[in-house]
């Protein structure tokens, strides 16, 4: 490689044949964000990109982190919630800088070396095609509906272009799917597997005709799948989904999906963001996002060395409640395990199960929610009462079992944090 420069978040190279590799590649952080580090540096090489146009025979994204971006293997307390909540004032341009991208007139291809959910993977949409690796660990989603937003940055209009708005608003971004690498390929949402993600996209953009290169579903001729025409039932069918639930995010991403569908790009994006903008001040918000970060803590935090365990002190519960971010950072299927012994932590772990810590006292945490339920008022008492008897638990854990397990209203953000238990 020669020709290498460095701005921000993003670093490129231009090789003999004209095809320019950008890294992501946020200094200082164990996964890369979008922020303004980031949007400064793409802008910075995109601005480099379009001056020597004539070149320019395509583009390789990809990143220096383990996950591409904003996966979950990022350090707990290395982003503020204050930081966190930052981007969101970067929706605009962070759209806006993907549509750039897109319309660069090259082939770009996302070498996706590890996980990107949420804004990650809609730049990763914005691209023309998509090459991840097979590894059963690497998750992508557009889970924002789990937080109770939509995508802001195309995600939804791109989704809707791609596979039409029934499969969007009911199998992708409604639910905040979690795809790992086989599912991926097999819906689409990726182009092709390798071990070498690089230099399988580089292969691919050598392999496109030179000249002016544009998105699939911006060619004459394309249609929408299923058409434009919001399906007959649909309507109906996010009704009964979304039924006792404060939150709006599915019924936004049909209101989005089918009004994009037939409008033109630009006004199909602005329709997006004003959306994904008004869900934002939704009272439920910020228990949502207090959910997101104990799951988030339950799945980083340190599990230590393995010990010769034992099944003592271990209490299985099944989920009970299909949750699109306990998705990202867990197995569907992975049990909520209450242990008396931190010892125990490594070994529930490397069962694939959920580790809920109770340090002192033997009374059952997620049965008591369970005996107390199904109305959560009664839970957060039955709560209250088991902790005023002496009963410690950790309490993001304790968030995270009350949702999965006992079926605790996800959008209270967990039943000590909803009863103000602590």
């Amino acid at each position: 490689m020669t020709d290498v420069q460095q701005s921000g978040s993003a670093r490129w190279s231009w090789d003999a044949d004209g095809v320019v590799t950008v890294t992501l590649d946020d200094p200082g952080r164990t996964a890369n964000m979008l922020n303004q580090r980031h949007h400064d540096g793409l802008g910075a090489c995109l601005d480099d990109l379009t001056s020597q146009l004539g070149r320019l025979r395509g583009v390789i994204l990809t990143s220096a982190k383990r996950s591409f971006i904003a996966g979950p293997d990022f350090v707990p307390g290395e982003i503020t919630p204050d930081e966190a909540a930052g981007t969101y004032n970067l929706l605009t341009p962070l759209r806006d800088q993907a549509r750039r991208l897109e319309t660069l007139g090259r082939p770009v291809a996302a070498a996706l070396n590890g996980s990107a959910l949420g804004g990650g993977f809609e730049l990763a949409l914005a691209c023309h095609y998509r090459v991840g690796p097979n590894d059963p660990s690497v998750v992508w989603a557009l889970a924002e509906t789990g937080m109770g937003i939509i995508p802001g940055g195309g995600g939804t209009v791109r989704a809707t272009r791609m596979f039409g708005i029934a499969a969007t608003v009911l199998d992708i971004v409604g639910p905040g799917t979690a795809y790992h690498p086989a599912q991926a390929l097999a819906a689409g949402l990726v182009d092709e597997l390798a071990d070498d993600v690089v230099a399988a996209a580089r292969a691919w953009v050598l392999a496109q005709q030179a000249g002016h290169f544009v998105q699939r579903w911006e060619r004459p001729g394309y249609e929408v799948p299923g058409g434009t025409a919001e399906p007959p039932g649909l309507a109906d069918e996010v009704g009964r989904r979304s039924a006792g639930s404060p939150v709006r995010a599915l019924a936004a991403v049909l209101e989005v999906a089918a009004r994009s569908a037939a409008a033109p790009l630009d006004e199909a994006f602005e329709c997006e963001t004003a959306a994904c903008r008004a869900l934002l001040s939704a009272p439920e918000i910020p228990d949502l996002a207090h959910l997101f970060f104990a799951m988030r803590a339950v799945a980083t935090a340190p599990a230590g060395c393995p010990p010769a365990g034992s099944q003592a002190g271990m209490r299985e519960f099944p989920q009970i409640v299909v949750n699109p971010l306990a998705a990202v950072f867990f197995a569907p299927d992975a049990p909520i395990v209450e242990i008396t012994d931190a010892d125990l932590v490594p070994e529930v772990r490397a069962k694939g199960g959920i580790p809920v810590l109770i340090r002192r006292g033997h009374v059952s945490f997620v049965q008591t929610l369970l005996d107390a339920g199904p109305d959560p008022a009664a839970m957060a008492a039955a709560a209250r009462r088991a902790l005023d008897n002496g009963l410690q638990i950790d309490p993001a854990a304790a968030d995270v079992a009350s949702v999965l397990a006992a079926g605790f209203p996800a959008w209270t953000g967990g039943v000590l944090h909803a009863g103000g238990v602590r």
